[in-house]
């Protein structure tokens, strides 16, 4: 009675109530288990340390088995707060496709008004005139929107008006795309934008979305464009022509910031590169000290309400529409939602100067919360102009009696001038891969320990907690049981 079971070390078989300690033989067994480990173990100085010949000897190997495990440990550490940094590092390279995805093009008039689709009168024209860059001016001090001959200002619109009032997309009279012409009536899309209302070329609405199998003017999407000069307003640009914008399919176009302009009688060409923009998830910071936002993962929610597709502007653009709802208790004629539309007085009075406080206040636009995208696409162009038409094309369309080519229309050609694609990624500085290959080589150089090694100490830990545990549940047994003889006693 009391000898030692087979099976994991510090087990016996003492029944309750004897008088033999049972922490004694608990110490004995990790002991051994201590002395057994140390002297089989393949970590190098911890052996050394139980088998030297004298004390010095045994000492010294402590020494250094104790320096090496510190330097280890300080070099963990490194590693560990560099990793925790999440600093990051810009890789850039090139890749070669045999087609690529065309981008949207989207198109604006200069003037977002069709004239002719209005009731003309004195003050609306007053009016135009005056919120002109021009009119800003000489007219402006002059302009009473409570003047009872400006009451037509204060007329309701609704959401049709944009629609009804803007030019009709048959302006695009002529597409061509891939040396392929296509129906207007099939391939442009009326576009509401910061803008006004604007036409849109393979948007997100296309499905399948089209592809550039070639390079090349010819190649590429052309367009002819009648911008009809003489039902024109006096719109805040004072130039005739047309605002186009070229960008990824699911992000919404800027079109006052991010467009280029293009005059009426001119044949513009522009050859377009993709550039792919990838960067890290949180907790890498992406923008300064910004987070990005990974719209492609399956577990994200677009927070918009009024667009399919998250993107940057989108957000923007409806935070800006809650700013103006706000100070002037409207929304603009551009922007979606279900609020009164303003007016053209309080357009005048109120909402311009809200849009420019907006615009151009930092904090209010932080105050959105509009993370920019992990992933962005964006297309560098090149721009090159001629006339149109030429001295020869001019006779002959004088003689057809066409005589408003070079004031009424433009020819646009967009193409890709590579199928080279840029991409730039923001990669991790230090990967975890590398922390952990960097310790596993300083555990070679500081211990000669390898994950045989650790693994033999894991294991010697777990039993000897194991050990531990057994014994306090006998040891809570034993004193369990004695209380209730005592008690009956």
């Amino acid at each position: 009675m009391g000898d030692t079971k087979e099976g994991w070390p510090g087990e016996t078989d003492t029944f309750p109530g004897e008088s033999r300690p049972v922490t004694s033989s608990t110490d004995t067994s990790l002991w051994k288990m201590w002395g057994e480990m140390i002297n089989n173990t393949s970590l190098h100085g911890v052996s050394k340390i139980s088998r030297g010949k004298t004390i010095c000897h045994g000492v010294f190997w402590a020494v250094m088995t104790s320096v090496m495990l510190a330097l280890l440990i300080t070099v963990f550490v490194i590693y560990s707060l560099d990793y925790f940094l999440y600093e990051t590092l810009i890789k850039r390279n090139f890749k070669a496709a045999a087609e690529l995805e065309f981008p949207s093009v989207t198109v604006c008039n200069l003037s977002p008004i069709n004239i002719s689709s209005i009731n003309q009168s004195d003050a609306l024209n007053w009016y135009f005139l005056a919120t002109h860059v021009f009119g800003r001016f000489d007219l402006s001090e002059q302009f009473n929107t409570s003047d009872p001959r400006f009451s037509v200002l204060h007329e309701k619109r609704n959401d049709s008006w944009l629609g009804h009032t803007a030019f009709d997309k048959s302006c695009v009279y002529y597409i061509e795309f891939g040396g392929i012409r296509l129906s207007t009536q099939s391939y442009i899309k009326y576009r509401v934008t910061d803008a006004g209302m604007c036409f849109s070329f393979n948007g997100p609405s296309q499905t399948p979305p089209l592809v550039s199998k070639m390079i090349g003017s010819r190649r590429g999407l052309t367009m002819f464009v009648y911008i009809d000069q003489d039902n024109y307003i006096f719109p805040e640009n004072m130039g005739a022509g047309l605002k186009v914008a070229i960008h990824d399919r699911n992000v919404e176009p800027n079109m006052e910031e991010n467009s280029f302009l293009v005059s009426s009688g001119t044949v513009t060409y522009v050859p377009i590169i993709k550039r792919e923009y990838t960067f890290l998830k949180k907790p890498y910071k992406a923008f300064g000290d910004k987070y990005c936002i990974d719209n492609n993962d399956p577990d994200f929610q677009n927070p918009l309400k009024y667009y399919h597709n998250y993107s940057l502007f989108a957000c923007l653009r409806e935070c800006r529409a809650r700013y103006i709802f706000k100070v002037c208790t409207c929304r603009h004629i551009n922007d979606f939602g279900e609020e009164e539309i303003c007016t053209f007085a309080q357009e005048y009075n109120c909402v311009k100067d809200a849009k420019d406080q907006f615009d151009g206040d930092f904090s209010l636009q932080q105050a959105c919360e509009c993370p920019q995208m992990c992933k962005l696409v964006t297309f560098e162009k090149q721009l090159s102009f001629a006339r149109l038409p030429s001295e020869k094309y001019q006779r002959y369309f004088e003689s057809v009696k066409i005589n408003d080519i070079h004031k009424n229309h433009i020819e646009l050609r967009f193409f890709y001038e590579t199928f080279v694609v840029e991409s730039v990624e923001q990669v991790s500085k230090i990967e975890l891969s590398s922390v952990l290959g960097n310790v596993g080589g300083y555990l070679g150089i500081f211990l000669g320990a390898s994950i045989l090694t650790l693994t033999e100490w894991i294991e010697f830990f777990a039993l000897a907690l194991y050990v531990l545990i057994r014994r306090m549940l006998r040891w809570t047994k034993c004193n369990v049981i004695s209380s209730e003889r005592a008690d009956k006693n």
